[in-house]
């Protein structure tokens, strides 16, 4: 048998394809028709499956920056904008596990799905074994799978990574590999029968078609604008294609167009969407390196551009699936030639930016915990809001499973993120400001104008000034002696807006020292972390004395392990001469030096470090024998 055992399917398209009818998305990625389970089916090297990045990232990354300004020479897309405001990404995930009834596919990767009406269409694929040529159908309404019986209307030879389009009614299949050989033959179903509620009906076709035909391949896309379907990269076993291909569906004539701009690397794996009447292009393999950037291909023109996008990419993906919600981008899963990915990566094409959304801390606030790390599966567009995600390889084995992501909720998510930062800034704008103030706090001779009712419903002990029987609530200016201008203005602040800006690490501990005198627990945690973040050889000593004064008990402990750690580098200081003045300190730091001296842990600096690697190595080299 050649190819797939010789690597020969370098990604065969299609992994995880998924077409609307509208033909909006199309995702290549070139599965080899019969490599062992341990290897990549979809790469030119073999190298390990990609496991889960999300797993262990923060639930969502920070706000991209805030404009872009056009680039000369950028794409200009209608909805594919020049840049502005990047939101916040989501938040909490919106999964869930539907459990269809019916005759349901057996596991696989590299298949199709294309949704027409409410019928979502599943054919071919592999499933570790062999490559397939069943149909399945699941209604999305009903979630009712069934196996259509395809006796007698001669479906195409079984294949995986192949490619399709829907246009009206008919689901256009090109290409793939059989595992033997890589195909170029077209293929037409037309889905008629199945929204009548007769699934025997359905029928396949061979038209005839004039021009050029695309050669053999894999791993390439097909997508529809209008009434023409765009044909864009693949991979034959032996070099990955750049070219497009355009089948006339009016004509039924295959057209090689001549196009103008800087052609995109030849590649594979890669995904095209449609944003109104051009192809954005993202991603895939080019046969040495997985590809992070972005082309767009405006129809209209027969021009490639590049257009510049802010924030971070996603890695270099193949196998992954791209579906457009609204003016937003959706990709899902994927393989960096290292790890697979469970993570969602949003292109807003009217900011011009990406956004990334983690799954990590998914299962604590949803329901269902997200589909795991994946590539080679589908992801279908439903009522332009659901996205189900189904099938594909997790490095182990082939999935069948079904997940659904409510996509509206994403933008509710943002909606609600967007009003949220929108009231910290209007609550920001208020810090020391004059108007509407109806206190003043006097620190070190300079004023604080604030409000009561912001500082009372924020701190019990400004409640209870203000309420209680104290002399300052009946006054509109109060003294407050005994702290800095700055750390008290720092902690007002994040009394209106729960942030902490301040860096200084002065300035920090006395926040620190005002969170414990006023019982602000969150900011005192903050604080302890900014603090944590600062501690080195020139300033744990000072910290530790800090952490002890107000009993914060996170930065203390850091702060006694690091002095143990770097004990040579920091005992003979002066600094550490001075916390003999804290009595408990010098107990609590001989008593850390006993125990770990007793466990062999090692007695100052990387002497201690080292100690405990090669600890670590003899009970290795112990236990081996």
């Amino acid at each position: 048998m050649s190819g797939p055992e010789e690597d020969v399917s370098g990604e065969a398209a299609s992994f995880g394809r998924c077409n609307s009818s509208s033909g909006s998305s199309s995702s290549a990625d070139a599965a080899s028709a019969s490599l062992p389970v341990a290897e990549d089916p979809c790469s030119f090297a073999s190298p390990p499956f990609f496991s889960s990045l999300s797993s262990s990232s923060a639930l969502m990354s920070s706000a991209l920056s805030a404009s872009l300004p056009p680039a000369s020479g950028a794409a200009s897309l209608e909805g594919f904008g020049t840049g502005g405001s990047v939101p916040a990404s989501p938040s909490p995930h919106f999964w869930s596990r539907p459990n269809p009834s019916g005759t349901s596919p057996g596991p696989r990767a590299a298949h199709s799905c294309d949704v027409i009406g409410t019928k979502m269409f599943i054919f071919g694929g592999w499933n570790g074994k062999f490559a397939l040529n069943d149909l399945f159908i699941l209604d999305v309404q009903s979630l009712r799978w069934t196996r259509v019986e395809q006796d007698g209307c001669s479906p195409p030879e079984a294949r995986n990574n192949h490619t399709t389009a829907a246009v009206g009614d008919r689901i256009f299949v090109h290409g793939g590999h059989d595992g033997t050989q890589w195909l170029a033959d077209l293929h037409v179903l037309d889905t008629t029968p199945a929204h009548m509620g007769r699934h025997r009906g359905l029928s396949w076709s061979s038209p005839p078609v004039s021009g050029r035909r695309p050669s053999a391949r894999a791993c390439h896309s097909f997508t529809r604008v209008n009434e023409k379907l765009y044909m864009f990269g693949g991979y034959d076993g032996a070099n990955c294609f750049q070219d497009i291909d355009i089948l006339d569906l009016d004509t039924m004539a295959w057209i090689q167009p001549a196009v103008t701009g800087e052609k995109p690397q030849a590649r594979n794996a890669h995904t095209m969407t449609v944003v109104d009447r051009k192809l954005v292009l993202f991603g895939g393999h080019s046969g040495n390196t997985h590809l992070t950037d972005l082309h767009v291909f405006d129809t209209a023109t027969l021009t490639w551009t590049k257009p510049e996008i802010s924030g971070s990419p996603p890695p270099g993906l193949r196998g992954h699936t791209a579906n457009l919600i609204g003016h937003k981008i959706f990709l899902f899963g994927g393989y960096d030639g290292k790890r697979r990915t469970n993570e969602i990566y949003i292109l807003d094409t009217k900011a011009r930016a990406w956004v990334v959304v983690s799954n990590a801390a998914c299962s604590a606030v949803c329901d269902n915990a997200p589909p795991s790390g994946r590539q080679r599966h589908s992801a279908a567009l439903v009522s332009n809001r659901k996205l189900f995600v189904f099938g594909g390889f997790d490095g182990n084995k082939w999935l069948n499973d079904l997940h659904v992501l409510d996509a509206s909720r994403f933008e509710e998510d943002a909606l609600n993120d967007s009003a949220v930062r929108q009231l910290v800034e209007n609550l920001r704008s208020l810090v020391n400001c004059p108007d509407f103030a109806d206190v003043v706090l006097v620190v070190e001779g300079r004023e604080i104008h604030a409000h009561k009712n912001i500082l009372a419903a924020n701190c019990a002990y400004f409640k209870q000034m203000f309420l209680g029987s104290m002399l300052e609530s009946k006054q509109s200016k109060v003294v407050i002696p005994g702290w800095s201008y700055d750390a008290y203005i720092a902690m007002i602040e994040f009394l209106y807006t729960g942030k902490l800006n301040e860096t200084r690490t002065d300035v920090v501990c006395e926040v620190m020292g005002l969170a414990d005198h006023y019982t602000l627990f969150t900011l005192k945690s903050y604080s302890e972390n900014v603090l944590t973040a600062l501690v080195d050889t020139d300033t744990v000593c000072s910290l530790l004395k800090s952490a002890e004064t107000y009993q914060a008990r996170n930065l203390k402990r850091f702060c006694l392990d690091f002095v143990f750690r770097h004990a040579d580098q920091i005992m003979n200081t002066p600094a550490f001469d001075e916390l003999e003045a804290i009595p408990s300190l010098v107990m609590e730091i001989a008593k850390m030096s006993l125990v770990k001296s007793r466990k062999g842990g090692g007695g100052s600096g990387a002497g201690s470090d080292s100690g405990g690697v090669d600890n670590e190595q003899k009970r290795e080299t112990s236990s081996s024998r």
